[in-house]
């Protein structure tokens, strides 16, 4: 006991004195700290750029000229028969009738180009009907193909308003002026060209509709009576 060395104890001692000072100073560290991870790009992230990149993959749509609509002032004649056709007809809106006039032009513009007789008789007036259905006729047994592609339309104005009114009748007719582009030609049993052009052209076509007014005509709507066209 008397040779046991003292000194290697007392370093000992101190060892493990500083070891646990250490310990409580700079802690325990088990895993990996938040500081130590690597951030991965989160699932939002990563679908935003796939949203981005298949957006500027898909085609730009094109935008749809506006419309021109010309409708006449309220204290013009025209005016004045419009606001007594609404007076007459609780359903009439000077607005609608432009968006519905339009809507017809495209229609059967389509379908006398298709023979479509069936889409004819729905919007046009007896009269009417019977002067595109000899149209056609005459087309098919010439062998003709028609072709009508309205490319754009300018403008859509209200001309002409007229109204009669009597005992038995009240009957409306509004003018409309179409002013579009369109490529319009006939082509004939060897597919040659031989009336109009296939390049898109201007054309200038007047179009009167009409409409019988009364409660008893609420469900008739109103039906091209009239066409005329030119350049």
């Amino acid at each position: 006991m008397a040779n046991f060395p003292i000194d290697i104890v007392i370093f000992a001692l101190l060892a493990g004195f500083l070891i646990l000072r250490l310990r409580s100073v700079l802690g325990k560290k088990t895993g990996f700290n938040k500081e130590d991870r690597v951030v991965s790009p989160s699932n939002s992230a990563v679908n935003r750029s796939q949203i981005i990149n298949n957006n500027q993959d898909k085609p730009v749509e094109p935008v749809k000229p506006k419309v021109e609509i010309n409708i006449p002032a309220p204290d013009t004649e025209a005016g004045q028969m419009l606001n007594r056709i609404s007076q007459l007809d609780s359903s009439f809106v000077t607005q609608k009738f432009v968006e519905g006039s339009e809507v017809v032009f495209r229609k059967v513009l389509t379908a006398f180009a298709n023979e479509d007789l069936t889409v004819l008789k729905s919007m046009l007036v007896p009269d009417a009907y019977h002067a595109f259905e000899s149209a056609i006729i005459a087309r098919k047994n010439l062998q003709e193909k028609l072709t009508i592609e309205i490319r754009s339309i300018h403008s859509i104005t209200l001309t002409k308003v007229q109204l009669i009114e009597d005992e038995s009748i009240k009957r409306a007719t509004i003018e409309v002026q179409f002013i579009s582009n369109q490529i319009n030609c006939t082509f004939d049993k060897d597919s040659n060209p031989i009336i109009g052009t296939e390049s898109v052209t201007e054309f200038i076509d007047s179009w009167t509709f009409e409409r019988l007014l009364g409660t008893g005509n609420q469900g008739i709507s109103w039906r091209l009576k009239s066409a005329r066209s030119g350049k």
